[in-house]
């Protein structure tokens, strides 16, 4: 189910159909604000390539009055080499920190309004992520990490659900040597994507986990026995979600409880709406969401954008598409109480 297809409530908040026009309208003094301080920044730019010039043309006049000395002239060549390596890193450093910088500006001033218009029951840090404690405590991706960060961090409500979720990028360091003695250390990636925390609203005694299917699917029978090698595999009914997905639990009844028949279907719905590696995970009162992917979500599609309205339709259809799994999966529907 798209945010398209999601008609406006009282209840959630949330403007499952944005009035484009009028956040455009709203948000056009940010938007020259923000073209002054572009402005300024491509004097700034000018200024910047000028001094470069005027430290090159010293280093080459150095250099070449150094031809005229005997004892110097085999300095000469390395005067010019190392005032163009300083003059490319001064370069890289200053017109990269002038790219991140409005990108940091667009998020702070744009995208977050855009969040207090549309879902203002939410609130975006564009630098914080979902915390470690977090992602290690569901056991979607057991593995030791090494190198934790992630940005675009949303908080807040839809309707009677609490959530919260971010991008993440996590990665554990391997380091190998060859039979000559030599060292090459690599990074792994163990997750990339969005990783969300639901409140289900039910205190559960297990943990559950719904994670994708490699064995069965690849191997049958014999896989589905090789999953219960180690014990707390829970075997459902339904064949489409036992071929997608492998469940596992410290509580087999509690385990059938969550996964109703229609739970079961939603969740091959999410599936097939994101895609095959989406997985699952129940704990205390907490549902947990890994949506593995290789794009970067809530970015500019170019560092000197003009046409906010297209950034801002993107940006908006990426947060009303997460926001929507709240829907996909029925989760202000209230069945229990906590306990």
């Amino acid at each position: 189910m798209s945010a398209s297809n999601v008609e406006q409530s009282d209840q959630d908040n949330i403007a499952w159909r944005p009035d484009y026009p009028a956040i455009h309208q709203q948000l056009s003094p940010v938007y020259q604000a923000l073209a002054n301080w572009r402005a300024a920044q491509e004097i700034e730019k000018r200024t910047t390539y000028r001094n470069a010039l005027i430290a090159l043309v010293v280093a080459a006049l150095i250099a070449l009055a150094c031809q005229f000395s005997p004892d110097s002239a085999s300095v000469s060549f390395f005067v010019i080499l190392i005032g163009f390596i300083g003059i490319v890193i001064y370069l890289i450093a200053k017109l990269s920190g002038q790219g991140a910088a409005y990108r940091h500006l667009y998020k702070a001033e744009i995208f977050r309004r855009v969040v207090e218009v549309i879902a203002p029951t939410m609130v975006y840090h564009p630098e914080k992520c979902v915390e470690q404690s977090f992602f290690e405590e569901s056991e979607l991706h057991r593995s030791r990490i090494d190198r934790y960060q992630g940005e675009d961090y949303f908080v807040g409500k839809v309707g009677k659900t609490s959530l919260l979720f971010s991008e993440l990028d996590v990665e554990r360091k391997e380091t190998s040597t060859d039979s000559k003695g030599h060292r090459t250390t690599r990074w792994v990636n163990v997750f990339r994507g969005i990783f969300m925390v639901l409140d289900y609203h039910k205190a559960f005694h297990g943990k559950t986990l719904i994670q994708t299917d490699v064995a069965e699917s690849a191997f049958g029978w014999l896989g589905r026995k090789i999953q219960n090698i180690g014990g707390g595999l829970v075997q459902l009914e339904n064949p489409a979600f036992e071929k997608a997905f492998k469940v596992t639990s410290t509580d087999q009844v509690e385990a059938r409880y969550i996964l109703t028949p229609k739970m079961q279907e939603r969740m091959l719905e999410l599936r097939n709406d994101w895609n095959e590696r989406i997985q699952f995970a129940f704990h205390r009162s907490l549902l947990f969401i890994s949506l593995p992917t290789s794009q970067k979500w809530f970015e500019l599609h170019t560092e000197s954008t003009t046409d906010h309205d297209a950034e801002v339709k993107h940006f908006a259809a990426q947060l009303l598409s997460l926001l929507n799994i709240v829907n996909s999966l029925d989760q202000n529907t209230r069945l229990w109480t906590k306990t």
